[in-house]
């Protein structure tokens, strides 16, 4: 038998293996980047999901970067997230705190709005030869597109409008410029025992963003719409001027600003009212095992009004939500102001369900499918953030293993990666072919279609969870804008009716399964010619699949298009559809545009 020593092998005693001599002959940086390669692949391989994988339909670079996304997620989004929040939270506010002592942010606002007036009189002295767009890219806003075509336009720059100018207590309203954050406000809000009367739950989301666009919670079955909520815009016109516009004011204008999306003018500030607030939110978990029972168990819930005591409805709640689990099985959600508690037996009951190591909001709902109908107490400020760790349920599409104990405790403090971080490290491959394998979409259908909503959602999407949120919609006549209800969907004697909200996040059923069958462009204009038919709406922030026409039939432009031309917006800025379509390359709707126009010259 052969005698190996150290001699024989050419290593010193001790040296261990050759792999281990390379290893400590390597510098510290490299040695720092052969982990974080060697991590990065480990996470990409125990991230990959169980199931039969994309169809090999699906171009191999797509796959191939969809098999990294888990790691590009964990080691380069969630941190640089985290650090953002940090800068915006802290930094950024410690920064204005420090400002307010010489020059409070009032006065230095005009400045900030003349800054916008000189950049709009300069594009008018210039023959106004391209249409106006703020100069925020694309990626930086909450909707599913990744380009918007600003390339063509001229673009105006508002970045420096995210200020919050005033707290009014006494009459409980907040002043901001468009450009703040719900986390800014909610930073400034809570510690006071105040709230937006519609608190958005995504922090990174503006005030701009959901004023002109689109925003709603759970407790819009009491407010309605964001833009319910606001009180005063204030805008700088295509002329280079400065319109306050109220309902008193100008209702005309006032009405036709929600849903615009910047069409009409550059929001520079907007007056929003508050509410006083609980530490604490009582929330109360009914399951129902139908989507029948569904329907008739939160339309009652929804419809409940404080104002209406002969119907015995006093008690109605402040928040109403539903999670759909199943085409049958669903939680609603009631939740309720509350003070902090007080016997023993509601000091067992408090459940901080936002901190970190607790399981996603969803995945704890669910367990009371099992349990029964049950109740706890939250903190305030969790209950409203309750869905920001998981984006709702998306994260585990993004990362499998999310919700597990470890990553919760180990990478879960972090957060979530923000959602405009996710696009702009989405790159134009991964956003054109995950139109065919994932799908955002929202359809606001009157409450009494909410079951017949359920059963298309399946067949169409097949997606779960879904969700429901429930919106009160006021019929003004001429005022009541691009949200125009049938009046048969209207509560009796009210002014206002409730539709709901249904959601679909995720991976569609047949994608899952690794089939390539599941056809967007079918599946998504079927759901919005559904939702036109039953007069509802589609959320423009999604994948919108319509063409022009359809999307003028579906929102009512009357008020909007005699402010355009009132405010000289028409050779200013793009119409709502140009700006909430989809980028070339996501969609080809040529054959329909055709049908259509082949449709009108036989008429």
């Amino acid at each position: 038998m052969a005698d190996f020593n150290s001699s024989d092998t050419g290593y010193a005693a001790g040296d261990g293996s050759p792999f281990g001599s390379i290893l400590s002959e390597l510098p510290f940086a490299a040695k720092v980047v052969l982990v974080y390669v060697s991590a990065f692949i480990f996470v990409g391989v125990i991230g990959q999901d169980s199931g039969p994988g994309l169809s090999k339909e699906f171009p191999l670079q797509f796959r191939i970067l969809a098999s990294m996304r888990t790691p590009m997620l964990m080691f380069i989004v969630v941190p640089l997230s985290f650090a953002k929040w940090m800068y915006q939270t802290y930094i950024v506010d410690a920064f204005r705190e420090y400002q307010r002592r010489n020059v409070s942010a009032m006065d230095g606002h005009a400045d900030r709005c003349q800054l916008i007036v000189d950049q709009v009189m300069e594009w008018n002295k210039a023959g106004r030869k391209q249409l106006m767009r703020t100069a925020r890219p694309n990626w930086a806003s909450m909707s599913t597109k990744l380009s918007s075509n600003k390339e063509a336009c001229h673009r105006i720059s508002t970045a420096h409008l995210n200020h919050i100018l005033d707290i009014d207590e006494e009459n409980m309203t907040i002043t901001c410029e468009p450009g703040v954050t719900m986390g800014m406000i909610t930073h400034k809000l809570l510690p006071r025992n105040l709230a937006l009367r519609c608190q958005i739950e995504m922090e990174s989301i503006t005030i701009g963003g959901v004023a002109s666009g689109f925003g709603l919670e759970t407790n819009s079955h009491k407010f309605g719409f964001f833009q319910e909520t606001v009180l005063e815009y204030k805008l700088v016109t295509s002329d280079g001027k400065l319109v306050t516009c109220t309902a008193e004011s100008n209702p005309d204008l006032f009405y036709a600003l929600p849903w615009s999306h910047g069409s009409l003018g550059f929001l520079v500030s907007l007056k929003v009212q508050l509410l006083r607030i609980k530490p604490f939110v009582k929330i109360t978990y009914i399951p129902t095992y139908t989507a029948e029972e569904l329907q008739t168990k939160i339309r009652a819930y929804a419809e409940a009004d404080d104002d209406d005591d002969d119907e015995g409805n006093v008690n109605a709640p402040d928040f109403v939500e539903a999670t759909i689990y199943t085409k049958d099985k669903a939680v609603i959600q009631l939740g309720k102001f509350v003070d902090a508690p007080t016997t023993p037996e509601e000091r067992k009951r408090i459940n901080g369900i936002n901190y970190f190591w607790k399981p996603f909001y969803y995945k704890w709902v669910e367990t009371f499918l099992t349990k029964g109908e049950s109740w706890e107490i939250a903190p305030t400020k969790h209950f409203y953030h309750r869905f920001t760790r998981s984006i709702f349920w998306e994260l585990e599409d993004m990362i499998p293993f999310s919700n597990h104990p470890i990553y919760r405790c180990l990478w879960g403090w972090m957060g979530a990666p923000e959602v405009s971080l996710l696009k702009l490290f989405q790159g134009p491959v991964i956003r054109q072919n995950s139109v065919n394998a994932h799908v955002v979409q929202e359809s606001i259908m009157p409450i009494s279609k909410l079951s017949e909503g359920i059963d298309k959602f399946d067949d169409w999407f097949g997606v779960y969870p879904l969700l429901v949120f429930c919106i009160r919609i006021y019929g003004r006549g001429k005022h009541s804008g691009f949200l125009t209800p049938q009046d048969k969907y209207l509560k009796p004697k009210k002014d206002w009716g409730i539709w709901v909200d249904l959601g679909a996040y995720g991976v569609p059923r047949l994608v899952k399964e690794g089939k390539s069958s599941w056809n967007p462009k079918t599946n998504i204009r079927e759901m919005e010619h559904w939702t036109r038919d039953v007069s509802g709406w589609q959320a423009t922030y999604t994948d919108l699949f319509a063409t022009k026409k359809e999307f003028r039939q579906m929102f009512n432009h009357t008020l909007y298009d005699e402010q355009r031309a009132k405010y000289n917006a028409l050779d200013a800025f793009p119409e709502v559809y140009d700006k909430v379509k989809p980028e070339a390359g996501v969609v080809d709707l040529s054959d329909v545009v055709a049908a259509e126009e082949a449709s009108k010259k036989n008429k």
